[in-house]
């Protein structure tokens, strides 16, 4: 049984893809753009934080440094204003975090989101005390998959490489795992392309809840 989980936030333990639509579509509206997004078409931009959504909103479409960074200063404003709103944890991964808590397994968040977007979230969803500490990404940081949080974070808590396993919902999580020399556990549930290359190279595959516990309590 691992000492410690990291676990990714948005896709893996928490459903905000709506929140990040309504944000990103307020945004692109504000700034004169005719084009929207339902909730699948985010689901392709999103991974590598702010900056990577608003580049592959812009790929393939003609615009200027000005206009990039308009719509990612718009979009960032307005996902502080409604982050949260349409979220909702999984079903079963609170009860499951517990469980974990229980026996003693340190538990902690590693998420792209910044830092104290990521923090207030994990408090308003998960409470203050589930999570031994959240992770989030700092301006001038690497973000993920760069090793440099997860390595942070194994650092400041003593925690071996060997004795953590890293749990996310896309290709990001598996490559920042594997960057890290961390185990990792793909879960299924959320925003990534599961592609049969992808499931190969994560240690674990998780198609549910259920199938995840069974996966940490080995």
């Amino acid at each position: 049984m691992y000492k410690a989980l990291l676990f990714d936030l948005d896709g893996t333990i928490l459903h905000s893809i709506s929140d990040i639509t309504t944000a990103l579509n307020i945004s692109l509206k504000t700034c004169g753009y005719n084009f929207s997004y339902d909730d699948e078409g985010t689901k392709k931009l999103i991974g590598m934080g702010a900056r990577n959504i608003i580049a592959r909103v812009f790929q393939n479409r003609p615009h200027t440094e000005e206009d990039f960074n308009q719509l990612l200063n718009v979009f960032s404003l307005n996902y502080k204003i409604h982050q949260g709103r349409q979220a909702i944890p999984y079903e079963g991964i609170i009860v499951l975090l517990r469980e974990l808590k229980n026996v003693g397994v340190k538990l902690f968040v590693a998420s792209n989101k910044p830092d104290h977007l990521a923090k207030a979230i994990v408090a308003r969803f998960f409470g203050e005390d589930l999570f031994d500490a959240v992770y989030g990404h700092e301006e001038g940081k690497p973000e993920k998959p760069d090793p440099y949080l997860v390595n942070h974070l194994l650092t400041t808590y003593h925690i071996a490489p060997n004795e953590a396993l890293f749990i996310g919902d896309s290709d990001v999580d598996v490559a920042t795992g594997h960057n890290s020399n961390l185990d990792v556990c793909l879960v299924t549930w959320g925003y990534g392309n599961y592609s049969n290359k992808l499931l190969e190279e994560a240690t674990y595959v998780a198609q549910s809840i259920p199938g995840l516990k069974k996966i940490v309590f080995a």
